[in-house]
């Protein structure tokens, strides 16, 4: 199956998911029922089911029943977008400080995400967003290293990362240029070590996650994340598809 048709399968069910009631507490629906609401088969049903389950959308307990992570609001976009068409954050003077950028060794699900061995090296990249000197969010990607391996430092501080990346991409196989495909999902989140140790945020409040994906013919060569304190920023109304 192409990567469209899974990108289109997963809006398809998850459209049908958020129809039933099953994100906001209803019973979630049987595979039957699904294929019912969605059109899709039982075997479209289950392989998207699974990488919903991958993708940290859903989680599946041990007598096999499925649930919603943190209540997610789940898109997907043929063409990348940067942070700031994605968030309606505080107006005032905004800055990007770069905290880390180079190469660590692949976790359990970096390896799994990008297709690489456990401990291969990778690139991780953390930058932190402030208004008139006060953080507000902070975004860490995880990157393929042969991507970014020959990139300055320096940049990271300069550029959006999926940018960078849009431009490190190799020749594309096709007609056209090459191009990433992002998909994402946003969840209200209890606040984390990480978000009081770089947001300053109470251990009971809430934070705005953004957990996604970029791909490249196929390939998912980034898996990123960002993190906001919800009382400074929400999402935007409108999102166009491309």
């Amino acid at each position: 199956m192409s990567l469209f048709a899974q990108l289109n399968n997963d809006q398809v069910l998850y459209t049908a998911l958020s129809q039933c009631g099953a994100l906001d507490g209803a019973p979630f629906p049987t595979k039957e029922q699904l294929c019912r609401l969605s059109g899709l088969s039982h075997s479209a049903v289950e392989k998207t089911l699974e990488r919903f389950c991958r993708q940290k959308i859903l989680f599946q307990t041990e007598d096999g029943h499925y649930s919603p992570v943190a209540h997610p609001i789940f898109l997907h976009y043929r063409s990348f977008r940067g942070f700031s068409q994605l968030l309606e954050y505080p107006e005032g003077t905004i800055s990007v400080d770069l905290i880390f950028a180079g190469p660590v060794e692949a976790d359990t699900y970096t390896a799994e995400t990008l297709r690489v061995a456990p401990k291969d090296t990778v690139i991780r990249i953390v930058r932190l967003y402030s208004k008139d000197d006060t953080p507000f969010a902070y975004e860490t990607y995880h990157v393929l290293y042969s991507l970014l391996r020959n990139t300055p430092k320096a940049e990271f501080q300069k550029s959006p990362v999926l940018h960078i990346v849009q431009n490190n991409l190799p020749p594309s196989t096709g007609a056209m240029a090459p191009s990433l495909i992002q998909s994402q999902y946003f969840s209200m989140v209890t606040s984390s070590e990480e978000d009081r140790h770089y947001l300053s945020l109470q251990p009971d409040s809430k934070a705005l996650r953004i957990f996604g994906r970029a791909y490249y013919e196929g390939q998912t060569v980034s898996w990123f994340q960002i993190r906001a304190d919800a009382n400074q920023c929400v999402l935007k109304h409108t999102f166009n598809f491309s």
